[in-house]
């Protein structure tokens, strides 16, 4: 099936080719190709068996955002603003840009770029662009702090697992812009920091990994980056108490805090957590300058790797 502007394409929106391949079996792997543009959009897919593949340059791109107010005047809050919501498994996107423009401030609050409440998922080459909350890897948490539901896009499926790989993707915002309970392994991706508008501190990560579960975020040789001028900017806080990232042999520019992680504060966090780097030489400064209560293992210690991570299944394959 064939998304693009030209008048032989099958549709002319990504939005219509999803609705025309919910509607047929979802049984067998079906691919869909998306030819160079822009495409001002959201995008909502149930589907699973499904390969999404850009030609050329391809832009999905909506700005919608949480204190924007819906129909009956309420705030659609973040998990209502995505630009690309995928529910299903068995998942592969390659070669696109998913970009929520909405921008930062008060007056905007969190903006999802993409809502991966996915399993088995690969994403390959691919761009997510925001600014406060760009990627969040489902599942959500059971509630909210203050004791009650999410609300957002309706969850049509619970998946016993969220396994997510991403490879030679670039993923970039302010605040929390990597975030959720997902195993999520990001392999040789550029992570970039933008400037933060408030000029208070930044986060990269802030994971909500379940009790109990092996394995949260896994940064396997990334390249963190920032825009000119950005400082300040920490590895990570948890989200929920048993956050799990862990660095391999990642690049790491100045922007980066010297302490390394926050524990969102909450000093209970820094006895559940599990935040480690790992290639971090033995005589480095950098081993004393990180919070005491992140492991940073010797060198030669053996980082995890994909045939762990994903045990039980081949989908990373």
């Amino acid at each position: 099936m064939l998304v693009g502007k030209e008048d032989y394409c099958d549709f002319h929106t990504v939005q219509a080719a999803v609705d025309a391949l919910e509607r047929q079996s979802g049984e067998e792997m079906a691919t869909l190709y998306i030819l160079s543009g822009v495409y001002e959009e959201t995008v909502r897919i149930y589907r699973s068996n499904l390969n999404i593949i850009g030609l050329g340059e391809v832009v999905i791109t909506n700005g919608r955002y949480a204190r924007e107010l819906d129909e009956n005047g309420v705030e659609l809050g973040t998990f209502g603003t995505p630009t690309l919501f995928l529910g299903g498994r068995r998942l592969t996107l390659e070669n696109l840009a998913i970009v929520n423009n909405a921008g930062q401030g008060e007056h905007i609050g969190q903006a999802l770029a993409v809502y991966a409440n996915c399993d088995e998922t690969v994403f390959r080459s691919c761009t997510f662009k925001g600014h406060q909350d760009t990627l969040f890897t489902g599942p959500l948490p059971p509630w909210n702090k203050q004791g009650g539901g999410f609300g957002g896009i309706p969850l049509k499926e619970h998946h016993e697992s969220y396994r997510q790989l991403y490879i030679r993707c670039c993923i970039e915002g302010t605040v929390d812009f990597i975030f959720g309970g997902a195993t999520a392994y990001f392999d040789h991706c550029e992570i970039r920091s933008l400037r933060n508008d408030k000029g208070s501190r930044s986060y990269i990560t802030a994971a909500s990994t379940p009790e109990g579960q092996n394995y949260g975020y896994i940064f396997n040789e990334c390249y963190l980056t920032a825009e000119d001028g950005v400082t300040g900017v920490y590895l990570g806080r948890p989200w929920r108490g048993y956050a799990r990232t862990e660095l391999v042999n990642c690049k790491l520019g100045r922007h980066i805090e010297p302490q390394g992680w926050d524990n969102w504060g909450n000093p209970a966090n820094e006895e559940t957590v599990t935040y480690a780097e790992y290639g971090i030489p033995g005589g480095d400064e950098l081993r004393k300058l990180r919070v005491s209560w992140a492991v940073l293992p010797e060198e030669g210690t053996e980082a995890p790797a994909k045939e762990q991570v994903f045990a039980g299944t081949d989908f990373w394959k």
